[in-house]
């Protein structure tokens, strides 16, 4: 009975504190406001990089629709939340946007649903911008939605 009391008070005693590299709020993340997708370019539609080259990702390959549907559903999320939602990939694509709101910006696009911009005007020029498609997670599914 001692020890499960012990336990029981170490474990609370951890349960409310807080961990650097998790905090619970970003100071620095300033959401980006999603507009229509105007305009997709694609300039790489699927690479493998060099974090797991043995990774398949010749069925890994961003169309212009694809993108724009990414982009009409993603949302801009904070560096906490990149780090618990970006699975680390080889498979990736690259390209430019542009939004109604006039809004240019270029893109890499890795497999998994979280996609980084930067703006190339702006109150976010220059500044890398973490977004987050939860329709685009499974690749079958992103490819299934897309068609509708």
């Amino acid at each position: 009975m001692r020890l499960k009391f012990k336990l029981a008070v170490v474990l609370s005693l951890f349960a409310h504190m807080g961990f650097a590299d998790e905090p619970k709020d970003d100071p620095d993340h300033l959401p980006y406001k999603m507009t229509k997708v105007v305009k997709v370019g694609i300039t790489v539609a699927s690479e493998r990089g060099d974090y797991n080259p043995e990774e398949n990702c010749t069925s890994y390959v961003i169309t212009p629709k694809l993108a724009t549907f990414f982009f009409n559903h993603a949302k801009s999320i904070s560096s906490a939340e990149t780090h618990h939602l970006y699975n680390l990939t080889s498979c990736s694509a690259k390209g430019t946007v542009t939004f109604a709101n006039g809004d240019e910006a270029t893109w890499t696009m890795p497999r998994g649903g979280v996609a980084f911009m930067s703006t190339k005007q702006g109150k976010f020029k220059d500044t890398a911008i973490a977004l987050y498609c939860e329709k685009c997670g499974d690749w079958n599914d992103w490819l299934q939605a897309a068609k509708k």
